[in-house]
């Protein structure tokens, strides 16, 4: 069997056996003939040419920077589409718009409406409660309180799950994007009610485990309510996908594959991130959005593990509809479909409501007239990316 070097950045192909990058190549190896199947054209080069300019004057066009467009960071202004047949559509915290983050009604909000998933985050507590919540600060020092709640330190300064419940959220808080209302009754769950719901709904969870000492915790609730087949789980912080591929190796027999199955979540994809993610034992890889170009998406694909794309929070993604990547909206049908073209197969998005409504006018569509016509670009009117 002819092996192919895969690459952990942007590939293109060649006539020899190797895929390399623009710094080289990784040391993974794949079916040749698999990866043939899947791996899109060359990347396009592209040049600066301004931020936003008007076509001419008087003009109704937009004529956008290249650099300034999520069409070429991506990689697919040729027009090519690589678009699963039916992505998962997983709600980033719930339906954070409509509810409050990480909350049961957030939760069963999304499985009303229609959502594959949720994605939430678990802390574990010292008298032994494993709760949903998300929190201020990073990875290194997740679950602070004082943006959420106003008040000072970090989740994990509470001893207890009754400790929690005095928590009031903060209804000023940018990242609250919800009702007033929502927020202010707004109450931290544990995991086990989030499970229970979920068993009843049918509603897949993708559990984040965000602090520290949550792996064995977690893995023992969702034993205990027989949960497995509906949850999986991710981190970036890949030791702990690797504590829990170690307490959890089995396979399925008929499958072959994991029965717990894990994610390794990436904000800027480092070039090894392939490896990575294999050196842990981890089912899937999830990318940052506006870093899931097709190529890496394929390298995912042809090793046999499975693709999200994950979205930034709310304040983040207004700030890139206004100034990072002018071709789209936020989190509208434009930056939905030329996220999709990258034959990414689940988006975990703050905007369920709008990806479901794109499915669904596009099964109604198949099934009415015959296949929907793609979309080349955003639906924003009058916006032209320029030509590199």
């Amino acid at each position: 069997m002819e092996k192919l070097q895969v690459s952990a950045f942007t590939p293109t192909t060649s006539t020899s056996s190797s895929v390399m990058t623009e710094s080289g190549a990784c040391d993974l190896e794949v079916d040749a003939a698999a990866a043939a199947a899947v791996l899109p054209p060359s990347i396009l080069l592209r040049k600066k040419i301004s931020d936003v300019t008007m076509e001419e004057e008087g003009s109704a066009h937009v004529v956008v920077d290249p650099e300034k467009s999520l069409l070429h960071k991506l990689n697919i202004a040729d027009g090519s589409d690589h678009s699963v047949s039916r992505p998962w559509v997983v709600g980033h915290r719930g339906a954070l718009y409509d509810e409050l983050e990480n909350t049961r009604e957030g939760f069963n909000h999304c499985a009303n409406m229609g959502c594959d998933a949720v994605e939430l985050d678990v802390f574990a507590l010292e008298d032994g409660s494993v709760i949903v919540f998300h929190g201020a600060g990073n990875d290194r020092n997740p679950g602070l309180l004082q943006e959420y709640c106003n008040v000072p330190g970090s989740i994990l300064d509470m001893k207890t799950f009754e400790e929690t419940q005095r928590l009031t959220f903060n209804p000023n808080f940018a990242e609250f994007p919800c009702a007033p209302d929502k927020i202010l009754s707004g109450k931290i769950p544990k995991l086990d009610d989030v499970l229970l719901d979920a068993k009843k709904s049918g509603l897949h969870l993708k559990i984040e485990l965000k602090g520290a000492g949550t792996v064995q915790p977690t893995l023992d609730l969702v034993d205990k309510y027989g949960m497995v087949d509906q949850c999986s789980f991710s981190s970036f912080d890949l030791p702990r996908l690797k504590e829990l591929r170690d307490l959890r190796p089995q396979r399925d027999s008929m499958t072959g594959k994991h029965v717990y199955q894990t994610g390794a979540l990436f904000d800027d994809t480092p070039f090894d991130f392939l490896k990575q993610a294999m050196d842990v034992g981890a089912d899937e890889i999830h990318l940052r959005y506006d870093e899931c170009t097709p190529e890496r998406i394929a390298c995912i694909h042809a090793l046999g593990m499975g693709s999200m794309a994950w979205l930034c929070g709310p304040v983040t993604m207004t700030s890139y509809a206004e100034s990072k990547y002018l071709d789209v909206g936020n989190e509208d049908e434009g930056c939905f479909e030329i996220l999709l073209r990258t034959g990414v197969q689940q988006v975990c998005v703050n905007k369920p409501d709008v990806v479901i409504g794109m499915r669904r006018k596009k099964e109604q569509a198949k099934t009415n007239i015959g296949p929907t016509p793609i979309m080349q670009g955003s639906n924003r009117p009058g916006i032209v990316i320029a030509a590199a």
